[in-house]
């Protein structure tokens, strides 16, 4: 079953687009950190510490994969943003504090925010996994997001959505270019 789950994963990372695999480690990332804060609560210290070395080393394979020369002083600033944020998740990993946590969050949050927002409107939505509504046999209308179902995920029609600002969109697509 492992080498099933690892196959699969394998051929979703080779076939998706840059912009939808930036938008994964995010989600990831971010995915570890509150699972991190449950483990907090729950003063399981272990898990906590697997989960948010499991987050650290994802926004440090985002570090790795700026590309500074095309990205310029966005990449150089993301660089510095993403040395916080591990930084910060360090210090939380040590004192148990889910404030740093939070704080982490929502910069991570804030970034994918802003992705989702830069990266054309159909490659953004196929990343952002949306709601899912069944009928229940007494008729009952039931609504789930499909991942991790916080309701902080979901993208907005594409009819709210603002067009894409092209230097915007370029400077962010440098930042993430061919290494």
């Amino acid at each position: 079953m492992h080498k099933a789950a690892h196959a699969y994963l394998s051929t979703q990372v080779h076939t998706t687009s840059k912009g939808e695999l930036l938008l994964m480690l995010y989600d990831a990332a971010i995915k570890f950190m509150k699972q991190a804060k449950i483990k907090i609560d729950e003063k399981d210290y272990a898990a906590k510490g697997i989960l948010i070395s499991k987050a650290i080393e994802v926004i440090s394979e985002l570090t790795s994969s700026l590309n500074k020369e095309k990205g310029g002083s966005l990449a150089e600033n993301l660089s510095q943003l993403y040395l916080f944020c591990n930084t910060r998740l360090l210090q939380a990993n040590l004192k148990m504090d889910t404030t740093k946590l939070d704080e982490v969050i929502t910069i991570i949050d804030g970034i994918a925010s802003a992705y989702r927002e830069i990266i054309p409107t159909e490659e953004a939505q196929a990343a952002v996994p949306m709601e899912t509504q069944s009928v229940s046999s007494s008729g009952s209308t039931n609504i789930r997001r499909s991942f991790v179902n916080d309701p902080g995920y979901g993208m907005p029609n594409a009819q709210s959505m603002p067009a894409p600002n092209t230097m915007r969109l370029k400077k962010a697509a440098n930042a993430y270019g061919g290494r």
